[in-house]
Order: C-alpha cells, then sequence, then structure tokens
C-alpha cells in the first residue's frame, strides 16, 4: 500500500487550453517536474483528461497527492477556457483543495524571455477574432521579464504600427502579419504555467471554486447570419 505523500512533497497540477496547445504538468519545483503536451486544435474536449491522467499515472500519485491545481486564465479560446476550467474544478472539489488562475500571456513571456538576449524586447500576438488581436509586450531581464506593453485587444490593421513604434526585436504568435517575420508560439507550456505560479503568485490557491472563472477580456458575441 503506498502512502500518502507529505505536505511538503506534494506537486501542483498546472493547465494550460488557451490556445491550440492542449498541455498539463506535474509540477513539485525546478528540478523536479514532468510535461505532457499535444499541439492540435480542437482535440482539448476529448485530450485534456487523458493528458491529466497520463501525467498522474507516469509522476506516479494520484489526484490526492497534489497540493492544488494552477490553470491558465487566459484570454484566448472560449471554448478552450470552458474546458480548462472545467477540468480544473472537476479535479479541486473531488480533493477539496484549491485552484490558482494565472496570467497566461505573463506565463508565456516568462517561458519566452528564457530564449531570449537580456534587454531584447519581445511581442506576443494571438487572435482574438477575425479582425482584432491581443498584445502583449515584454523585455527579457535575464531569468526574468518586464511589461513594457500591457494585455491590449488592438484592430489588425493597426498591428504593423504598433510593432514598429514599440521597437520590439521578437514576434511571438499565430497571427499573420504582412511584412514581419511572426514566430509560431502563442501559448505557454503548461510547465511554465506552474513555475510563473511558484514564482510570482507564490501557489496563493482560492478555495471559493463556485466563483472562480476564466479571464476573457473581451464580451464574446453570437453573430446571426
Amino acid at each position: 500500500m503506498r502512502l500518502p505523500l507529505k505536505n511538503s512533497e506534494r506537486p501542483v497540477l498546472a493547465i494550460e487550453t488557451t490556445g491550440a496547445l492542449c498541455s498539463v504538468s506535474i509540477y513539485a519545483n525546478d528540478k523536479k517536474h514532468l510535461t505532457v503536451s499535444l499541439n492540435m486544435e480542437k482535440a482539448h474536449s476529448r485530450k485534456i483528461l487523458s493528458l491529466i491522467d497520463s501525467a498522474l499515472s507516469i509522476y506516479g500519485i494520484a489526484t490526492c497527492d497534489l497540493a492544488g491545481v494552477c490553470v491558465s486564465e487566459g484570454p484566448g479560446s472560449f471554448t478552450g477556457l470552458r474546458l480548462g476550467f472545467a477540468a480544473a474544478k472537476g479535479i479541486a472539489f473531488g480533493q477539496e483543495f484549491g485552484i490558482m488562475k494565472v496570467p497566461t500571456f505573463k506565463s508565456l513571456a516568462y517561458e519566452l524571455s528564457m530564449t531570449m538576449k537580456e534587454g531584447s524586447r519581445g511581442l506576443i500576438v494571438t487572435k482574438a477574432a477575425l479582425e482584432e488581436s491581443y498584445l502583449y509586450g515584454f523585455e527579457a531581464q535575464g531569468d526574468d521579464f518586464s511589461e513594457v506593453f500591457p494585455l491590449t485587444l488592438i484592430e489588425n490593421e493597426l498591428l504593423l504600427k504598433t510593432i514598429s513604434e514599440g521597437c520590439f526585436d521578437k514576434v511571438f504568435g499565430n497571427v499573420l502579419i504582412p511584412g514581419c517575420d511572426v514566430t509560431g508560439k502563442s501559448s505557454p507550456e503548461a510547465l511554465w504555467i506552474a513555475k510563473y505560479a511558484a514564482k510570482k503568485l507564490k501557489f496563493a490557491f482560492d478555495h471559493e471554486i463556485d466563483f472562480i472563472e476564466p479571464y476573457y477580456f473581451k464580451n464574446f458575441t453570437v453573430k446571426v447570419k
């Protein structure tokens, strides 16, 4: 019979479903973690729970051994956000532990900054609607980053001007911008959701699970043809 983990040994489960990437991570610390990811459009509803089960099995623990759940809060895909939060709430409610909402764009900036030269600037551009995109700008600072352009919703026709005026060295995302080289990285791995939560948010879990909702940033409207 396997004994339950001590509180100090309990890892967290991190979930990322805001874009095409479906990713989960079991994270204890920077030296002990496991991440399982699948980059496939519209696969989240079929794969998120099996990815969680696989990660737990490979790591060798059960949901009762977790300390809590960190979930990427958005903004992003409406369906992806709902699925990620539903999975997080289901696990947390069943085990009576808390959830932490983790800023998606800041987690991605944290991940990307590790691959960039100190002092260089990056801009994240992701699809929000047919003619709109989300923007977030940051500057790499060694093993950290600073915000230089807050999360903004902008019309696509203004993207090139914004990029030029902001003096960004690299642009990341899933939006085609004529005249601009865009690196196709638009979602953080779940590992970086956990890392950001550990370093920046100190794993401050919320136990009011019923009131935890995604950060949509913009209102979604149904268009009738």
